[in-house]
């Protein structure tokens, strides 16, 4: 499934805060580990001689080069086989590049949403491969430092798949079923159907649900296909959920926190293809407002460009 991932490294313990999945995968999937760090332009590169250009950059090149190994080393003692590499360039196009020569289908990497952490490239890198697409990508919340750091190591037990029954939609459905044999995890389907809408009385008392035969009708056909999804394949024994809400992405943040899920695997598209999803699509609002992980499925955009 993933024979080799990514995980794109900058110094920061933000950044390594995607290892400890990288490590879970790698070992369950005995897939090779590229780390990989991307030297930017040096600051202020137009007011300094060629000379002090190359001299940063080298500075850049050596430190890197201690700090993977280092990191590598930490893997190969687990069995891990790694490999390390160090780029030059834009980062976002110098890890596309990167993929694509070396075959890789999996990024593993951390992310945030706009309330902080920006000083970190990583957020806009996640940004920037999600559009280019070339390959799947894990994301993770880092470490909140205002909270006790976790104990023991992440596991994958219950695995969640949003599903909006379009058939771009149903491209997450292969490596989540490949995972959840793996890990030997759990397994829910989920669509999500606008909540009826509830009328509020001024004078206290309790709303009334507005829920008619339209409404209904609509959560029976989405159980219905999700039961018929479900069976696809009878050896997975998935479950499959309809969850009311008044919004797509918040039912499915609400619902995987409910499940307690490890991982939530969807995939995104828009019009056109993956290289043109844009902001504030249900997939995006997910990636943004969940702390859970969450595996960016590239679908097979070949008839959309």
């Amino acid at each position: 499934m993933y024979p080799s991932l990514l995980v794109p490294l900058d110094g920061s313990s933000f950044s390594e805060d995607a290892m400890p999945l990288a490590r879970l995968l790698a070992r369950n999937l005995e897939a090779e580990v590229h780390l990989v760090h991307v030297i930017r332009p040096a600051p202020d590169a137009d007011l300094k001689m060629p000379q002090d250009d190359l001299d940063w950059t080298q500075k850049v090149r050596e430190g890197a080069e201690v700090y993977l190994e280092e990191e590598a080393e930490a893997l190969r003692e687990e069995g891990v086989t790694v490999s390390t590499a160090i780029l030059e360039g834009r980062v976002v196009a110098a890890l596309g590049e990167y993929l694509e020569e070396h075959r890789i289908p999996l990024v593993v990497m951390t992310t945030h949403g706009a309330g902080g952490l920006k000083r970190w490239w990583l957020g806009s890198v996640a940004d920037g491969l999600l559009r280019r697409g070339g390959a799947d990508i894990l994301l993770a919340r880092p470490w909140d430092e205002t909270e006790e750091r976790p104990e023991g190591e992440p596991r994958f037990s219950r695995i969640v798949v949003p599903l909006d029954g379009s058939v771009e939609g149903e491209a997450a459905l292969p490596p989540a079923r490949a995972l959840a044999r793996t890990f030997e995890a759990e397994g829910t389907l989920l669509r999500v159907v606008p909540a009826p809408v509830e009328l509020t009385s001024i004078y206290g008392m309790a709303g009334v649900r507005m829920e008619g035969e339209g409404h209904r009708t609509r959560k029976a056909e989405a159980q219905e296909y999700l039961d018929e999804v479900a069976s696809r394949e009878a050896e997975d024994a998935w479950s499959a959920q309809v969850v009311e809400d008044r919004g797509a992405a918040e039912g499915v943040i609400k619902a995987a926190r409910a499940l307690d899920a490890d991982l939530m695997v969807l995939s995104t598209h828009g019009r056109g293809g993956l290289a043109r999803v844009v902001l504030g699509s249900v997939a995006d609002k997910i990636v943004r407002g969940t702390t859970r992980p969450v595996l960016v499925v590239r679908p097979d955009d070949s008839e959309g460009e």
